[in-house]
């Protein structure tokens, strides 16, 4: 049996640029995108449902995206995936790409989420598909064994045109699950599978040059570090970074280096709980100590709330910048099963006590990851000028 901590070829991989998904257009610099699951029809089930990416502008009350760039649900460049599968479907942008993870299945494929037919698209700052990774079909004992074999791929980032990281679970032995590395020819398990280490990861992201993915399983509760670095090696030690604590939900994350020393001192955590907890948490370190200041949910009318209550809903997806004169400018997903929301939240030092609500998903359709434009993000430690929500922020780079 060949062990999932090597790297494995594949020969089932379309590597070459593939035809560009409908209606893709350049995307505007600071705009958000949105991965939106669904036909606005079919109720969202376990089944194979549409996938598009959603571009919105960052002002409140919006009626329509700026585009909405639809991949096709059927043939050769089918990509899907589960309309009820919460965990799946966080796109990341980085180094100019946005990367988002999926199926190659046809839609109504039931339980689509347990196969082995996952994939990656990669975009450019063009909205044109210029990577589309289909994986290694043969299950956990396969030559190669599949990543997330019988289980979910959640997200993905990609760090080139062709080069991704991307992380689930998987089902049955060997392992499966975790952080892989992936050229879009050969798939590494980059994540170790050691007793103890986290093999079920949610979220992936890149910050000051460093791999991190969310958790929620065993002792792995918060944000955990793969590795050193960007590896592309198999077998790395996850080390838990920021610990959530018990009962933590951790979804998207986003971390900020306030002071410019390359040490990331400030994070907001996706917590989907919808008790007290959840939502909107603000962490910051000090010292080697990660401390949280709060955790709000969100009301449907846009209040924040330290309390749960009716109609009080977590969040999932989650990005943002931060300045040192405005603060952080964060933006998130909630987690209504249908018709959930995407909204901004401004932390200027004062714990918020609203938020803005910028649009609905709409009926049968939801809401999953958001990410912000690629091409109009500096690479990690850059700083540039931009207009975000109507003032002029410094930006760091962030997915």
């Amino acid at each position: 049996m060949k062990k999932n901590t090597m790297t494995l070829m594949t020969t089932s991989v379309c590597a070459a640029v593939v035809a560009q998904a409908a209606n893709a257009g350049v995307f505007t610099a600071g705009n958000l995108l949105v991965s939106r699951f669904g036909d606005g029809t079919t109720a969202l089930t376990s089944a194979a449902t549409a996938v598009a990416i959603n571009e919105y502008t960052t002002a409140a009350s919006q009626s329509s995206a700026v585009q909405s760039i639809a991949f096709a649900t059927s043939g050769t460049n089918q990509f899907t995936d589960s309309g009820s599968a919460t965990s799946n479907g966080y796109l990341n942008t980085y180094n100019g790409y946005v990367a988002i993870s999926g199926y190659n299945a046809a839609t109504g494929t039931a339980s689509v989420s347990s196969s082995n037919n996952k994939a990656v698209q990669v975009l450019d700052s063009t909205g044109s598909v210029v990577n589309r990774a289909v994986f290694p079909t043969g299950g956990a004992n396969g030559t190669p064994p599949s990543p997330f074999s019988g289980n979910n791929i959640r997200s993905a980032i990609a760090t080139s045109a062709t080069n991704f990281y991307a992380t689930g679970n998987s089902s049955g032995t060997p392992i499966t699950g975790g952080a892989w590395y992936s050229n879009s020819t050969t798939y590494t398990q980059v994540s170790s599978t050691a007793t103890g280490q986290p093999t079920n990861m949610r979220n992936v992201g890149i910050f000051g040059g460093q791999l991190y993915a969310s958790a929620a399983t065993g002792t792995n509760l918060g944000v955990v570090a793969v590795g050193s670095g960007l590896t592309t090696s198999a077998g790395q030690t996850s080390t838990l970074f920021i610990n959530a604590g018990t009962g933590a939900n951790t979804y998207g994350f986003v971390m900020f280096d306030t002071n410019s020393d390359s040490t990331m001192d400030l994070a907001y955590l996706a917590d989907d709980r919808t008790t007290v907890g959840g939502g909107l948490q603000k962490w910051m370190l000090s010292g080697s100590t990660w401390t949280q200041s709060w955790a709000l949910l969100v009301n449907v009318g846009g209040s924040l709330s330290a309390t749960s209550g009716t109609g009080f809903a977590g969040i999932r997806g989650l990005t943002g910048t931060w300045d040192a004169v405005n603060g952080a400018q964060l933006y998130a997903t909630t987690t209504e099963t249908s018709n959930n929301r995407l909204i901004s939240i401004l932390d200027n030092g004062a714990t918020p006590t609203t938020a803005s609500n910028l649009v609905s998903a709409g009926t049968n359709y939801a809401f999953r990851g958001v990410a912000f434009t690629p091409g109009a993000v500096p690479a990690p430690g850059a700083v540039a000028l931009i207009g975000l929500a109507g003032m002029v922020s410094s930006r760091r780079r962030r997915n």
